[in-house]
């Protein structure tokens, strides 16, 4: 098991991104949003609500995750 961080310029503290989300759920369920159609949501508000913060994490951490797959990759084949 490989876990990768999202890079530390990019994190936002825990107690601000519990609000978010905590205010973006509150909004799904008076939109009765649920089902597939909350993840998209919650991306969504919790972008906005964030000046785009969370977004910037999320692309941040997707390319993080494959830098660390390709050197991994990378490490694998040599290695034989």
């Amino acid at each position: 098991l490989i876990t990768v961080p999202v890079p530390p310029e990019f994190e936002i503290e825990r107690m601000e991104l519990e609000l978010i989300l905590a205010d973006a759920l509150s909004l799904a369920d008076e939109q009765k949003i649920s089902g597939k159609a909350i993840t998209p949501f919650l991306l969504s508000q919790m972008s906005t609500r964030s000046g785009g913060r969370t977004l910037a994490a999320n692309i941040a951490l997707l390319e993080n995750n494959a830098r660390v797959a390709a050197e991994i990759a990378l490490s694998l084949s040599t290695s034989n």
